[in-house]
């Protein structure tokens, strides 16, 4: 293998380029579909033939101008920071009805019968060790923050909600920086629900909770667009090895909502080139997965990836007539900068610097042939961790779950599940994300030169880690909802 190779810096920095221009790439979208596109294009120029697994779904589309996503009180409109994805539509004259509170701690939705319910929905710190674990000492005072995390595990119930016979739902968020809180597509994992909700926060927040607790009337408009028979494609492509019934899965997704979200790609494809520039023992796999942003879309259970796995067990589970993949690598959020927020001002932006990098090694045998090869991208954090006791955040859960050992980049800074238009700054520090492909690199090389047996077993997760775990967050939860 040609160990230590410059990656090439000039087609990964266009190709970034090419993704902060396109904006958000939500799934089944024409920009979603130009980067699908030109994957495929790409690893056909490379000389390896594509195939595609086709999904068909009903794509739910945001509001096409501001004046269709909007609150209007007695006072003057709300500013919303953004709309529930999947939640549901009103048309462009909205819905006007009265505002009524909704309790946190124990939702009341009957209350909000034929009105608007408005519900208030902290951003909270987690602990870690609740959502990694260590392959070293464990730092137990330490913490994670994410909007995805506050709006999965606390934001409304809106199946519930709407076999109440509410009207619609403004969720105001607690302890979050407005511009935090602007864009957030959050939460993206449920399917749709067929009532019109959104989010508000800060002084806007306070505006609309003190308009339900006196009883006023307000106006939602949130005009968004159903779109039934919409197609998106997982793409992937075979390299050929020269011992062809062993397989390196290579994940990554095409869906993302700004330039590190998803930017997986990029790194994919320079790993493709490297591939077919020099013969290797194991065949590679490189799998776009489409529907991470849509996962009710295109899987039953788990990640995106899952399905591409259940319907490919060919390419990895190592039955009879069957190649088995002995190792993985995911490929997600590369180059990330940091992001630095104070709910006590109100203030939120972009660090100059890069996001400590949340970096899976899913077996002690993976997590050494990762440490000595992983470059510093100065971050301040290079801790290689593996699955918590809850959950495994990316697409490289489901390798976890098929018990295929792997290494998987998820860094996850706030704005990761934000909506950034194309003019916006880029959130990504390149050089990180070239220091973070050539690890990669290096990985791959080193994985294919790996005996089978020397990547180990994956980490379990023990009953008795798991029941702890979900009872502590439970209380936390609870705790936060007060």
């Amino acid at each position: 293998m040609n160990h230590g190779q410059a990656v090439d810096r000039d087609h990964l920095l266009a190709g970034q380029r090419r993704l902060d221009a396109l904006g958000p790439r939500l799934t089944g979208s024409p920009a979603h579909h130009a980067v699908v596109e030109e994957v495929a294009n790409e690893l056909t120029e490379l000389g390896l033939e594509v195939r595609r697994d086709s999904h068909t779904f009903e794509r739910w589309d945001l509001p096409a101008t501001s004046d269709g996503l909007r609150i209007e009180l007695p006072t003057g409109p709300i500013n919303v920071s953004s709309a529930f994805p999947y939640s549901g539509l009103t048309g462009p004259q909205g819905i006007s009805a009265p505002l009524v509170y909704v309790s946190a701690r124990r939702p009341k939705w009957s209350a909000a019968k034929g009105a608007i319910a408005v519900i208030e929905v902290p951003h909270i710190d987690l602990p870690r060790k609740l959502l990694v674990s260590e392959w070293g000492p464990i730092a137990t005072d330490e913490t994670l923050r994410n909007p995805v995390l506050s709006a999965t595990l606390l934001g409304p119930k809106l199946d519930k909600a709407r076999k109440a016979g509410v009207l619609g739902v403004i969720a105001v968020w607690r302890d979050i920086a407005p511009d935090n809180a602007l864009g957030q597509y959050l939460p993206f994992t449920q399917p749709y629900h067929d009532i019109p909700a959104v989010w508000v926060a800060g002084d806007e927040g306070r505006k609309v909770v003190a308009a339900a607790r006196s009883g006023q009337r307000a106006t939602l408009v949130l005009d968004a667009t159903l779109r039934p028979g919409t197609r998106t494609d997982t793409v992937w492509a075979v390299s050929p090895g020269t011992s062809p019934e062993e397989t390196i899965l290579l994940i990554t997704h095409s869906d993302g909502t700004n330039g590190v979200e998803e930017n997986g790609h990029l790194g994919m494809l320079a790993l493709a080139r490297h591939a077919v520039a020099q013969p290797h023992r194991r065949s590679y796999v490189f799998v776009l997965t489409t529907g991470h942003l849509r996962i009710p879309a295109v899987s039953k259970h788990g990640q995106a990836t899952s399905t591409w796995l259940e319907a490919h067990p060919e390419m990895w589970k190592g039955e009879a007539g069957q190649a088995r993949a002995v190792a993985g690598i995911a490929i997600e959020h590369l180059g990330a900068l940091g992001d630095t927020e104070d709910t006590s001002t109100g203030s939120y932006a972009l660090e100059t610097s890069p996001e400590p990098e949340l970096l899976y090694a899913t077996s002690r045998e993976v997590h050494d042939i990762v440490a000595p090869l992983w470059r510093d991208i100065g971050a301040g954090d290079r801790r290689i961790v593996a699955p918590g006791p809850v959950i495994h955040f990316g697409e490289g859960e489901p390798l976890f779950e098929r018990k295929i050992p792997a290494v998987a980049l998820v860094t996850a800074p706030q704005y990761l599940l934000a909506l950034r238009d194309a003019d916006a700054v880029t959130h990504v520090d390149f050089d990180a994300m070239v220091k973070q492909v050539e690890s990669f690199r290096d990985l791959l090389d080193a994985f294919d030169e790996t005996d089978t047996a020397a990547f180990g077993p994956v980490v379990s997760r023990s009953v008795f880690a798991k029941f702890s775990a979900l009872l502590q967050l439970m209380q936390i939860l609870s705790k936060a909802k007060k």
